[in-house]
């Protein structure tokens, strides 16, 4: 798209979109303001409702103390500007003067840093020369400078900072195409909208998992996707997935990288139209298989439509379709999930196979994650544990029966010994029993970690098959002066949804509140599209309704009168 169109199809969106803004401040020594346009429409196309705003120019350490509050600062900084003419000063300048800038531009890094250390999420760009360097046989001034000034940047940046890989998305526009050296001559707008656009899209993976945009769920079909050839007709002998062949070199590929997404967290399932047991064979005793059956969480291999197989597959594993990325060699099977099912995000393996691996390396992008826990490892042995209880499940004539034979166990870790990278990761994640659905960061914890008006507790689940982790949280700001609290967020894992264990998590917190001298407690709901299932909870636990509006129901409740649920067959450990 053109500048203008751009411009069109962001205003279209933009009046779109309701909901609270998600702000991103652009701070930078050089100017840069199409990197608004490009950015909203980049963020407002995931859904985003987000508002970018382009700092002063040259004014990188004032606006980050004055852009500290936004949800995400970008810094841009751009070394061939560190100085007016740098690009040609650095080859002429003594190496004291040399040594001075470096010094200078490392103090306001310092200072950068410190202003936008509470800030939930920075992006940092890293120094590159590679626009201006035209000897890579030997480094030269401006390179050394920008390897010193990156020293610096990955020595000093904290949890709530990345850094961006600036050579990266100039490698990928290209150097001719990523800089125009006319503007930059003559308005300091040194980068082209061609760079602007691929900028955009390599740093809204970090944006996106800060607002909880984040896929879970690979589902792929198998004949032609998996492996080469149809099992059906070329038989288990003659499928391809080895070396022998060009072809089956590219599924091979394709099966380990999608097992190294596995072991990041990310789950498995199959879709596809073929006889079940023929499949099974595959995964469990065929020599070239990477992916074996405890890499997949879950199969749909049959007959009916794609569709319903997905449809399916999201109810089994309780997550929504929007968190699904489904793969698949056929046009048509393509076709039929992308008008039934809009949400899910649709590959096809390309025509010539040699771009497969690359297509699937893309996707590591929307699995991106601001925090990486244990939990992550285990996701895939967690959902098929699962899958045992729901077998069990049907021995029993009731939910009751069956829950009391879980011998289901819960315990609380509360704000000081909490583990932070997983109590941010709930928030970015959680989408069905969430309340309030806000997103935080890493920084945002901490900082509520610190604060003695807030209450953090978080909820680990255990039974007879075995732990569920970390599956609840709860943050809690107290009005001390009033002897009150207002639940900022109530939230569990879909993995424990429906065992009650929020009632006993409810019943915990309000004795810790009792004990805090709490006597009313605030909260409220704030319906999305997910989250339609605990719309009464509130009700549900004997809190009266204040207010009520489209968006949102706010509650109340003396906690005195709080009559506690004492689940009997949860034991709290």
């Amino acid at each position: 798209m053109k500048l203008t169109e751009i411009i069109r199809r962001n205003r279209e969106l933009g009046a779109a979109l309701s909901g609270e803004k998600y702000t991103v401040a652009i701070i930078s020594n050089i100017t840069v303001n199409q990197l608004k346009e490009v950015l909203e429409l980049t963020l407002r196309e995931q859904g985003i409702n987000a508002a970018v705003e382009i700092g002063d120019y040259d004014s990188v350490v004032q606006d980050s103390e004055r852009f500290s509050n936004a949800n995400a600062v970008v810094v841009f900084w751009e070394p061939g500007n560190l100085i007016d003419g740098l690009i040609d000063k650095i080859y002429t300048i003594s190496q004291s003067q040399l040594l001075l800038l470096q010094e200078r531009v490392k103090s306001e890094i310092d200072l950068v840093l410190k202003n936008l250390a509470s800030t939930s999420l920075v992006l940092i760009n890293e120094f590159s020369s590679l626009l201006f360097e035209t000897n890579v046989l030997k480094n030269g001034p401006l390179k050394n400078l920008c390897n010193s000034l990156n020293t610096t940047l990955q020595g000093q940046t904290a949890g709530n900072a990345i850094l961006v890989d600036t050579g990266y998305v100039i490698a990928k526009t290209g150097i001719k195409a990523a800089k125009d050296l006319r503007m930059f001559h003559s308005s300091k707008a040194l980068y082209t909208l061609d760079f602007f656009k691929n900028y955009a899209d390599t740093i809204s993976p970090a944006i996106k998992a800060a607002t909880g945009r984040i896929k879970k769920v690979i589902a792929l079909d198998c004949d032609n996707t998996l492996w080469g050839g149809i099992l059906g007709e070329d038989g288990e002998e003659n499928i391809q997935m080895n070396d022998n062949t060009l072809n089956g070199k590219a599924y091979k590929e394709v099966q380990t990288i999608l097992r190294s997404l596995q072991s990041e967290g990310v789950l498995l399932a199959l879709c596809s139209k073929n006889n079940l047991a023929e499949v099974d064979k595959i995964l469990s005793h065929h020599p070239d298989m990477i992916l074996k059956e405890e890499h997949i969480i879950a199969k749909r291999i049959n007959w009916q439509d794609k569709a319903s197989n997905l449809r399916e597959l999201s109810a089994s594993l309780n997550l929504g379709l929007d968190s699904f990325i489904f793969i698949d060699d056929s046009s048509f099977e393509i076709g039929l999930i992308q008008k039934e099912l809009p949400q899910v995000l649709c590959v096809q393996v390309p025509a010539n196979l040699s771009e497969y691996s690359s297509a699937i390396r893309e996707l590591r992008k929307d699995f991106f994650s601001l925090s990486t826990t244990a939990d992550d490892h285990l996701k895939t042995e967690q959902y098929q544990v699962e899958q045992q209880r729901k077998s069990h499940s049907a021995q029993f004539n009731s939910t009751e029966e069956y829950l009391a034979s879980l011998e289901l166990g819960v315990s609380i870790q509360w704000k000081d010994k909490m583990p932070v990278p997983r109590a941010s990761q709930m928030t970015q994640k959680t989408n069905q029993f969430n309340l309030t659905t806000r997103r935080y960061t890493e920084i945002d914890i901490s900082k509520m970690q610190a604060d003695n008006d807030f209450t953090i507790a978080v909820l680990s689940v255990t039974d007879r098959y075995g732990d569920y982790g970390v599956s609840g949280m709860a943050i809690i700001k107290a009005d001390h002066k009033n002897a009150s609290a207002t639940m900022d967020s109530f939230l569990m894992s879909c993995r424990v949804i429906g065992r009650n264990v929020e009632y006993a998590f409810f019943d915990i917190i309000v004795e810790k509140l009792l004990k805090d001298g709490v006597k009313t407690l605030r909260a409220e709901y704030v319906p999305t599209a997910k989250n339609k299932q605990v719309e009464k909870f509130y009700e549900s636990i004997g809190m009266r309704i204040l207010l009520e509006t489209e968006l949102n129901k706010e509650y109340a409740m003396t906690l005195e009168e709080y009559k506690p649920k004492k689940i009997a067959y949860i034991t709290v450990l």
